[in-house]
């Protein structure tokens, strides 16, 4: 496909473009894809853009989280963080036309993940997400824990 447009040359003649030699995506379609990062990266990337002295704190996010994204070698980890009420950037899509000013918690996305690898189901935080650490979820992923993880087997 090719568009013209017209040049500032005192000869006023016209040139022709084709609309990949823009190169607009590469400038400013740098979006962070949830598909790039895994529980540990992205709990130390929200860990890493938190900014204490800031209202605004949240990481913008494209993309939906891929099934079974959290893995069995992701479970030690995050049982690991679950209680940290460390704060943290909250979640935000890039949809969302929302802004929240509350901080999230390391635990509360950490009980989230935990939660969706025991049901089985897809992780879905919405267009904005700022959770934080629920005495209630710990003691049913504990207990889980101790059923399933910890009981091995005998042979």
């Amino acid at each position: 496909m090719f568009y013209n447009f017209k040049t500032n040359n005192t000869t006023e003649k016209f040139t022709t473009f084709e609309m990949k030699d823009l190169n607009t995506k590469k400038k400013y379609h740098n979006f962070l894809h949830i598909k790039d990062l895994d529980p540990k990266s992205f709990i130390r990337l929200f860990l890493e853009k938190y900014n204490k002295n800031s209202k605004l704190n949240f990481v913008t996010v494209s993309g939906d989280f891929p099934y079974k994204w959290v893995k069995p070698n992701d479970v030690e980890y995050l049982i690991s963080i679950m209680y940290s009420k460390e704060k943290c950037c909250g979640y935000m899509n890039t949809f969302s036309s929302f802004i929240s000013s509350e901080d999230a918690e390391v635990g509360g996305f950490a009980i989230i993940f935990l939660n969706t690898y025991i049901s089985q189901t897809k992780i879905n935080l919405g267009l904005n997400s700022n959770p934080k650490v629920d005495v209630e979820s710990i003691k049913k992923i504990e207990k889980w824990y101790q059923n399933s993880m910890l009981v091995k087997p005998q042979q």
